[in-house]
């Protein structure tokens, strides 16, 4: 008997800011690849898993490592994001430490040919550029009797790194549509279907990766979309998410719309079972498919503005037809669907007079019932990654590639327009989660805290195995003393903790058990320094973020509510300039902008 060649199938989450149950990481790619693979037969030969979700979403760094290499694969690939590739490429380079004959594949939009810094990784065996599942199958193909070399379009080879010939695209959907109906993704896990009908964008945006991956338009037929959203049903989804590039491009859209809701059932107190939502183009809305939209339940939808600046819009490739636009959000907003206009700071051509235009445009409008204000990212396989010299863009180098400086826009006027949309629209639009205090311990899960008397003699540095831990965690410590002895060992403690796990996110709990004045601001500001001694993704990611150095790790001084009459103001703002300050038995307050702390520190190497 044959033993079957084990391949495990891995997608990292977005990195929560704090200590939050992380939600919304379906490996919906991977399901994908699985689901072509049997198609193709080739299930007689490799046995192709899934890594689950939960250990992905709640493992720390070496945590994975350990979960990935107990399951004795032969191949593990990576589906990579912008948020997960740093840490990705980490735990490859952990993997190929222990084993160094295990093979590893990564696919998803980070991997392009012009994105070398994670193709010159000498971890990465394998990258799929584009449409994976046929590249995926075609490779599983070619190894069942070892590698040949042959070229495969859309396959990176570490052996043979030139880029690889364009991938053309699945031309059936069908073949891949969907995971859910064979029993390899179950919308029963979140509550949540995420289905594609479309693959492929007709516009052109400069800034988006689409264009590069799609020559035409590739579609799900009618019966997969109802078969689909027969299985949300039957499990229970409460929401399903279309994930088409724009929703309305298609011709059929209005037809498209009576399909989705005679596919969503009406419960017994009359209301839809599961709300919709997807991402569309405001000027072809009208009266007639607002009303059709709000029919099947979307409850909100996602629009993209971007820039009211016509040189802006030539620049991206996107013009906006404004009356159009006005037309189309107001048909939704009266048909009482929440829209989300989403901005972007940074574009080519823009100013702070076109960017602070377009704030004043949709404030006075009030064509809106939420903002999102984005700085630019030139991200990788993009027309303006590739235009970015000719069109003077520096941008970070590692992801989320933010833009640093235009030729109109430098650095700090970018920090100010994002603090102005924040106050315009009354609205904070990176919130941290609420500190987090209590925890539930629970045997056999990853340990999400460990707490430390730092007065302790003899003091043990104990912690919980670098690879049983959360990686959203929690370090206590607490200290009558405050001395530096004391401060000696906190340092040390977090620099174990992120020399461990690098890409954690770290919540820092600073308890006085004495006399609160003890603890220095001096001493929060050397912790603090070694937490960001080295950057990660959401490091950056909060590095343009108007309030201070916000990132993956964070102080908290809890002190008890009765306490905070007898703490001198100047000591309370020494604090408040390096950690935020809780008050035990008092509710924490998302909308007390005293909460968060506005630190001081060189942001060099976190911004970039």
């Amino acid at each position: 008997m044959t033993t079957l060649r084990s391949v495990l199938l891995v997608q990292l989450p977005i990195p929560p800011a704090g200590p939050t149950d992380v939600v919304g990481n379906v490996p919906l790619a991977a399901g994908y690849l699985k689901m072509l693979a049997r198609q193709r037969g080739l299930d007689t030969d490799f046995d192709i898993q899934i890594f689950p979700p939960t250990l992905a979403n709640s493992c720390s760094d070496r945590g994975i490592v350990a979960a990935i290499l107990q399951r004795q694969p032969w191949m593990v690939g990576f589906t990579c994001y912008l948020w997960n590739i740093d840490r990705t490429i980490w735990i490859c380079q952990q993997l190929k430490t222990v084993r160094p004959d295990l093979l590893i594949v990564l696919g998803g939009p980070e991997i392009t040919a012009d994105n070398g810094w994670v193709l010159e990784q000498q971890c990465v065996d394998y990258a799929s550029i584009g449409e994976g599942e046929q590249t995926f199958c075609e490779l599983l193909a070619e190894l069942k009797t070892g590698p040949t070399e042959t070229p495969i379009a859309g396959l990176w080879r570490r052996t043979s790194p030139a880029a690889p010939a364009f991938r053309q695209p699945l031309p059936h959907l069908n073949d891949i549509s969907s995971p859910y109906l064979v029993g390899i993704l179950d919308a029963a896990d979140e509550e949540m279907l995420m289905l594609e009908t479309i693959r492929g964008c007709i516009f052109k945006c400069k800034f988006c990766y689409y264009p590069k991956s799609y020559d035409a338009l590739y579609f799900v037929s009618r019966d997969k979309i109802i078969a689909n959203l027969k299985h949300a049903a039957e499990h229970g989804a409460r929401e399903v998410v279309l994930l088409d590039p724009t929703l309305n491009q298609r011709r059929d859209f209005d037809d498209f719309l009576k399909l989705l809701s005679d596919c969503n059932p009406t419960q017994s107190d009359g209301t839809r079972q599961f709300t919709y939502f997807g991402e569309l183009r405001a000027e072809g809305i009208n009266v007639d498919t607002a009303k059709l939209l709000r029919d099947a339940n979307f409850s909100e939808v996602e629009i993209g503005l971007q820039s009211v600046d016509p040189l802006a819009q030539d620049l991206m490739d996107r013009r906006n037809n404004m009356k159009a636009f006005e037309r189309g959000v107001r048909a939704m907003m009266d048909a009482g669907i929440r829209v989300k206009v989403d901005l972007i700071i940074g574009l080519p051509g823009d100013t702070e007079a076109s960017i602070r235009r377009g704030y004043e445009y949709l404030s006075q409008s009030g064509l809106f019932t939420d903002v999102q204000v984005f700085n630019l990212a030139i991200l990788p396989g993009t027309a303006f990654r590739a235009e970015a010299e000719m069109l003077g863009l520096k941008f970070q180098p590692r992801p989320p590639y933010y833009v640093l400086e235009t030729p109109t826009l430098n650095l700090t006027q970018i920090y100010g327009l994002m603090q102005e949309a924040q106050d315009i629209f009354d609205t904070d639009f990176d919130p941290f989660p609420p500190p987090k205090l209590t925890f539930d311990i629970v045997p056999g899960d990853p340990i999400p805290v460990a707490e430390f008397d730092l007065d302790a003699e003899p003091f043990e540095e104990v912690l919980p195995a670098a690879e049983d831990r959360t990686h959203a965690f929690t370090l206590r410590f607490k200290s009558r003393k405050w001395n530096r002895s004391a401060l000696r060992r906190a340092v040390a403690l977090i620099q174990r903790v992120l020399t461990d796990n690098p890409h954690s996110t770290l919540q820092v709990l600073v308890e006085p058990l004495g006399d609160p004045e003890l603890l220095k601001p001096g001493f929060l500001q050397e912790m603090l320094r070694e937490c960001y001694s080295t950057s990660n993704y959401l490091d950056r990611y909060y590095g343009l973020n108007p309030e201070g150095l916000l990132g993956s790790k964070r102080l908290l001084v809890v002190l008890p509510a009765e306490q905070r009459p007898t703490v001198t103001e100047e000591w309370f703002e020494g604090i408040d300039e390096f950690a935020t300050v809780l008050w035990r038995g008092q509710v924490w307050d998302t909308e007390n902008t005293e909460n968060t702390a506005e630190i001081n520190l060189d942001l060099g190497s976190v911004v970039q």
